[in-house]
């Protein structure tokens, strides 16, 4: 199901923890940066690894925003929509990125290219408002650069 370096990891995860079930987030997030997504097979799987059922890996797997059950966007935008981003502008930095994309947040743009979702907290407050575009941040956002920046991303293909 999962590449041999993908396997090794989930082994030697499994080999650190004191609980199997401690080695779940970290074998969860393998599993999308491998997959895109994470699968349901790759829920069947994981779980039978930690020796956990299905729907525990589930319900902790839908607590997690940073984990996905649904193919994204090759460019997959978080927008910050804390407390600190809110008061510099977030509201401002959601419009244009959802204007840009055309679509709303949680979908993937027709030519799959981008998707987006608020984040509740990138945890870079002294630099809101501030996006992350697959893992890369964005900081001292206004309107014209978060433009510059999907222009550039769609430049890129």
């Amino acid at each position: 199901m999962f590449s041999e370096e993908t396997e090794a990891k989930f082994k030697h995860l499994l080999s650190i923890y004191p609980s199997k079930r401690s080695a779940l987030i970290p074998m969860l997030l393998a599993a999308q940066r491998e997959q895109g997504y994470i699968t349901n097979e790759a829920i069947n799987y994981i779980a039978g690894l930690v020796e956990l059922s299905a729907s525990e890996v589930e319900s902790i797997l839908s607590f997690y925003t940073l984990l996905r059950r649904s193919p994204v966007g090759k460019y997959h935008i978080l927008v910050c929509t804390n407390l600190a981003c809110l008061l510099r502008g977030s509201d401002q930095i959601e419009a244009c990125v959802k204007r840009k994309l055309g679509v709303d947040f949680g979908n993937v743009t027709p030519d799959g290219l981008f998707s987006a979702i608020e984040f509740e907290c990138l945890g870079s407050c002294t630099t809101a408002p501030v996006i992350q575009v697959n893992g890369d941040f964005y900081e001292n956002l206004d309107v014209a650069k978060t433009e510059a920046i999907i222009d550039e991303l769609r430049r890129k293909g």
